[in-house]
């Protein structure tokens, strides 16, 4: 009987230590489990965090808009042709788009669209050059041929007088595209005066109280105006470049 008292309180003892053994697995493995689960729930936890960042940078609206180098339209005429002038968000609209629409306007010649800084969009415009008034249709010429009327007066620009035909009209605006700006802003008045033999023939008032004569396969000669001048030695004079090229050309002095 002693004996098999023993041998039971063995078994049970046997039987506690494997018990043991197996909640100590177990507990190892949970263990385990957690380690592995918490980088995941970490990186979880970063990448729902970056999304709401972006979500948020992303929603953010344009905050000011600046245009530099326009002079004959206004900033928020500018504005409002580009299509943003409700200030949308801030990545929601290509600035190739609104370079695009932009690029349209008669008075614009080149323009670069660019996102800054703060959310600022910065629009820089190139506008085609005034070329002359037209005094027949009270218009402003553009160096693309185009005519604009402004409400605000543009000094320092040559008056054309009077009417030009067609068919000059067009070669005369290329000749005098062709001019340096600062010869450009030494004529005062141009008037077409075509002859019984030239119908290209223009007559020109400077600033200076001198004048010329010039038709259009000699316009280019007038850039050489300042340095014809001097011939005169200060007296006010005619100057026909009609008939001969530069220094050539013939000059009348005025009594």
């Amino acid at each position: 009987m002693a004996k098999k008292q023993v041998k039971r309180i063995n078994t049970r003892n046997s039987d506690t230590k494997n018990n043991d053994r197996v909640s100590n697995k177990n507990s190892k493995i949970v263990i385990k489990k957690r380690i592995k689960i918490l980088p995941i729930l970490i990186l979880l936890s970063i990448i729902v965090v970056l999304a709401i960042l972006i979500k948020l940078f992303v929603s953010i609206k344009v905050q000011n808009i600046f245009v530099y180098g326009n002079n004959l339209l206004s900033d928020q005429e500018i504005i409002d042709e580009s299509g943003i002038s409700d200030y949308p968000k801030y990545y929601s609209f290509s600035t190739r788009k609104v370079e695009k629409k932009l690029q349209n306007n008669n008075y614009i010649e080149k323009v670069n669209v660019k996102r800054s800084f703060f959310h600022v969009i910065k629009i820089e415009v190139t506008e085609y050059d005034i070329l002359l008034y037209n005094d027949q249709s009270k218009n402003y010429i553009l160096s693309n041929g185009e005519e604009i009327h402004l409400e605000d007066t543009h000094t320092g620009v040559p008056v054309l007088l009077n009417y030009v035909v067609d068919e000059v009209y067009s070669k005369f605006i290329k000749k005098i595209n062709d001019l340096d700006k600062n010869v450009l802003g030494l004529i005062s008045e141009i008037k077409y005066d075509p002859s019984t033999y030239d119908d290209g023939r223009f007559f020109l008032t400077m600033n200076d109280g001198n004048y010329v004569y010039i038709n259009l396969p000699n316009f280019k000669s007038l850039n050489m105006y300042n340095k014809i001048y001097p011939n005169f030695d200060g007296h006010k004079g005619i100057l026909y470049l009609d008939s001969g090229y530069g220094e050539a050309s013939e000059y009348k002095i005025l009594k």
